[in-house]
């Protein structure tokens, strides 16, 4: 795969690859090797569907629930019934990702706290929030609207300039 083409709209990493795919996914997005182990973290709820992914099953023991299992399991190794795709394995292999790994496995609030950061980051890519669109339509339309009256103004004293100059003829 080239890591200079970006991934289909609305597609996930490719699970079957490793570390240096996932860098070149999300550095492109200006995220860092913390945001990707803490986003990865997302695996902790749900789980993959063989229809969509060709993959199945949940990665953690109690998908429902947001915690840091996810990575508590991880450390663990394989364990039956839970899924490790090659992305979460790399997770433990690369040794800019494993010491996030550990750290949020220790320590579930210091991965809340990551994880809402990097979450945002990932939602605000390539979007401009409505706060901002506001201001910037209300800036547009407050500059229309002072170009109208500056064109409005300058028609009626070129008229009355026009009317003033014919009664002086």
């Amino acid at each position: 795969m080239d890591s200079y083409i970006s991934p289909k709209e609305g597609r996930l990493p490719d699970a079957k690859l490793g570390a240096q795919h996932l860098k070149d996914i999300f550095y492109r997005m200006g995220l860092s090797n913390k945001d990707i182990v803490a986003l990865s973290g997302a695996h902790t709820l749900g789980r993959a569907h063989q229809e969509r992914s060709s993959f199945d099953g949940p990665w953690t023991k109690e998908p429902l629930k947001f915690d840091n299992s996810y990575f508590v399991e991880l450390l663990k190794g394989e364990t039956e019934g839970l899924l490790k795709l090659s992305t979460d394995k790399a997770l433990l292999d690369d040794p800019a990702f494993r010491p996030y790994v550990e750290l949020y496995a220790k320590d579930e609030e210091t991965f809340f706290k990551d994880y809402t950061v990097s979450h945002k980051k990932l939602s605000e890519l390539g979007f401009t929030p409505s706060s901002v669109r506001k201001s910037i339509a209300d800036s547009t339309i407050l500059a229309q609207s002072a170009v109208g009256v500056v064109v409005a103004a300058a028609v009626v004293i070129f008229s009355y300039f026009y009317e003033v100059r014919k009664r002086m003829k």
